[in-house]
C-alpha cells in the first residue's frame, strides 16, 4: 500500500498520516499494509467514521446469540478445543479440553491459520507451509476516572499519533514503542446520556518476545512500569488525567495469547490472508482474522460468508 500511495502522492508525510490510523486498526504486516485491507479500512475509518453502541459489544453479541439459538444452533461456552481429529485428509471432528469428542461433516475454525494446523497435529514441515503467524501486537492501558474526560478538556473520541517524522509500525526492539499510539475515550461519542464512568484507553505497539518470556514476578512489575510510561507519553496529546484515575487495567501480548490462543499474542493474525478460507483439509475452513476480515463486524461477516460459501451450499 505504501508504494502504491507513493506513486500518487508526492508528500511522504501525507502517506504516513493516511497509513498510521489504518495500520493501527488493521495491519498484520510490519511497515506496510496489504492493499485489500487498506481499501476496507480506508472506507471504514475515513468515509464511514467511528461508532460504538452505548452498551458496547455486549448488545451485538446478545442479538447474535439469540438468532443463532433460534436457528437451531447449540452454543457451548468454556469448552476449548484441544485438537481437530483428521482421517484420510479430512477433518472428522474435534476433541474438547475435557475430552469430549464431537463429529462434524464440515468445520470452521477461527483459531488462526497456523494455530489450526497445530490443532490438526500436522507435522512441522506442513505447519511451516501454512501462513506464518504475525508479529504485530500491542499493550493497552485502560484508566477509569472519577469524572468525564471532557471535564478535563479531552473531547476527542480517538487520536492516532506519531511523535517522530517517519511513522514506524513493526515489532519494536523495546518492550513498548512510546513514539506512537492510539488514545481512545468512548465517553466522547454522542450518546443521549453519559457513560457511567470516564475512561481513557491508550494503545502502543509491543515486543511480543519480551512480554512472553517474562517470569510471573517480573511480568507484574513490567505491566506497572510500562502502564506508567505509556500514560506519560500520551500527555503530549491530551490533558493530564492521572490525578483522576480510580482504577487501571493493562493487557499485553501475553493476555491476548491466554484468552485467544493466538501465537505471539497477535491481534491481526497472519500477514497473508486466505480469502477463500481454504486449508490443506478439504472440509476444514478458516474464518475470522486469518481468513481476511478484521474487528467485531469483520469477524461476523467472515463467519457468515464462510458458512454461506462452504457449509450451507453443501446442505
Amino acid at each position: 500500500s505504501s508504494d502504491l500511495l507513493g506513486a500518487y502522492l508526492t508528500d511522504p508525510l501525507l502517506v504516513d498520516m493516511l497509513l498510521c490510523p489504518l495500520m493501527f486498526y488493521g495491519s498484520a504486516t510490519p511497515h506496510d499494509m496489504e492493499f485489500a485491507q487498506f481499501v476496507i479500512m480506508f472506507r471504514s475509518i475515513y468515509r464511514e467514521g467511528f461508532g460504538r453502541p452505548y452498551d458496547g459489544v455486549r448488545r451485538i453479541l446478545k442479538h447474535v446469540v439469540r438468532q443463532y439459538k433460534e436457528s437451531g444452533g447449540e452454543l457451548r461456552l468454556r469448552a476449548g478445543v484441544r485438537a481437530i481429529r483428521c482421517e484420510g485428509g479430512q477433518a472428522v471432528g474435534v476433541v474438547l479440553d475435557d475430552g469430549t469428542e464431537l463429529t462434524a461433516d464440515c468445520i470452521l475454525s477461527s483459531a488462526g491459520a497456523a494455530e489450526t494446523m497445530r490443532l490438526c497435529g500436522l507435522p512441522v514441515d506442513a505447519e511451516k507451509s501454512a501462513a506464518a503467524p504475525g508479529e504485530i501486537t500491542f499493550v493497552e492501558t485502560i484508566a477509569s476516572l472519577d469524572c468525564q474526560p471532557a471535564d478535563l478538556g479531552h473531547r476527542e473520541t480517538i487520536i492516532f499519533y506519531s511523535d517522530v517524522p517517519d511513522f514506524v509500525y513493526d515489532n519494536p526492539a523495546q518492550p513498548c514503542d512510546l513514539r506512537s499510539g492510539i488514545i481512545c475515550s468512548p465517553n466522547n461519542f454522542q450518546y443521549e446520556q453519559p457513560l457511567p464512568e470516564g475512561a481513557v484507553r491508550i494503545t502502543a505497539l509491543a515486543n511480543k518476545d519480551y512480554w512472553m518470556n517474562l517470569s510471573e514476578e517480573d511480568y507484574a512489575d513490567a505491566k506497572q512500569v510500562w502502564h506508567d510510561r505509556i500514560a506519560a507519553s500520551a500527555l503530549a496529546h491530551i490533558p493530564d488525567f492521572r490525578p483522576h484515575v480510580i482504577d487501571t487495567d493493562t493487557f499485553t501480548p501475553r493476555t491476548i495469547r491466554k484468552f485467544t490462543g493466538h501465537i505471539n499474542g497477535c491481534v491481526y493474525g497472519a500477514p497473508r490472508k486466505r480469502w477463500d478460507g481454504a486449508t490443506p483439509l478439504g472440509n476444514l475452513y478458516l474464518c475470522g482474522t486469518d481468513q481476511g476480515y478484521l474487528g467485531i463486524v469483520g469477524s461476523m461477516i467472515s463467519g457468515i460468508s464462510m458458512a454461506n460459501q462452504h457449509v450451507l451450499r453443501q446442505g
